[in-house]
């Protein structure tokens, strides 16, 4: 099971409560991956987007936490911010070969993100099948606070 800590503040000291990962779904769209993620908050809503993407990018094979990398993102709005946290969680696999299981959330803003991940270099003998993410599109992109949390819908282009 995936997990994501998350905290009250920035602050290196908050107190930080383990919480399982969002669900999200995978909903069938002509030659593109439609991504529909919840979250009770933000920080679970980009948990559940980066556990959603690693679905498409690992059919299969258990992300290990040999690593850590800080993720710091930063945008006009909540709707922004998860697409930049997207386009920069697959940046870092395309370029750098980081996959990461979970993230301790130091702080998480409609306009700012803060976490450190805990993940793995991909390795394709242990993460084998999987999709190539081309990119993180803007076609149909949606993110809405409702009165259940927060609600994304994603289309990826493969």
């Amino acid at each position: 099971m995936l997990f994501v800590a998350l905290a009250g503040s920035a602050c290196s000291h908050a107190r930080r409560t383990m919480v399982p990962m969002r669900s999200f779904e995978l909903l069938d769209h002509t030659a593109d991956v439609f991504l529909r993620a919840r979250g009770s908050d933000l920080a679970e809503l980009l948990a559940a987007c980066a556990e959603g993407m690693n679905s498409v990018l690992i059919e299969s094979g258990e992300i290990q936490e040999t690593l850590t990398a800080e993720i710091a993102v930063e945008d006009d709005d909540a709707e922004e911010l998860v697409h930049s946290w997207l386009r920069e969680l697959l940046f870092r696999f395309s370029a750098e070969g980081l996959i990461f299981r979970r993230f301790d959330f130091q702080g998480a803003s409609p306009t700012r993100v803060r976490a450190i991940g805990y993940g793995e270099h991909f390795d394709p003998d242990r993460h084998p099948g999987g999709t190539e993410i081309k990119a993180v599109t803007y076609h149909q992109f949606s993110v809405q606070q409702t009165p259940e949390g927060w609600l994304a819908e994603v289309i990826f282009d493969v």
